[in-house]
């Protein structure tokens, strides 16, 4: 497959997470106003938990191509060493953003917590949707 089409490929990953994870939002904001608790503070949490999925894909995304593209040019073990500091920087932003909005009190912990909870198996439910054909 060429690098295009990677790209393209990327896109589309990253198109159905972002699908998923509105799905995911519409069906926790439909729990909670089942259970009448829906409230400024889910509508946050949730939009705050799904965007830091998305978000966390698609830098996950640019390290993995920017790792490759060093790799191709000769120096691996840079490209080993992007990989590494990706994650851990990923990691760290998820703990940030879940820090900040349950210590602000402006976020239902739940409700942000469950996008990303659920971001495996949405990537794993996407793959159903993935073309094979390049």
């Amino acid at each position: 497959m060429s690098e295009m089409n990677d790209k393209k490929q990327t896109l589309r990953d990253i198109l159905i997470v972002s699908v998923g994870e509105l799905i995911c939002l519409g069906l926790i904001y439909g729990a909670f106003a089942l259970l009448h608790r829906l409230d400024g503070k889910v509508l946050l949490g949730g939009a705050l938990g799904a965007l830091t999925a998305i978000l966390n894909y698609f830098l996950l995304a640019v390290s993995v191509f920017s790792a490759a593209d060093r790799a191709a040019a000769g120096d691996p073990a840079r490209g080993k060493r992007i990989l590494s500091l990706s994650m851990a920087g990923r990691f760290l932003l998820m703990i940030a953003v879940l820090v900040v909005g349950a210590k602000s009190g402006a976020c239902n912990v739940i409700a942000m917590v469950i996008p990303l909870a659920l971001f495996r198996s949405i990537i794993f439910i996407g793959e159903f949707f993935r073309r094979k054909d390049g």
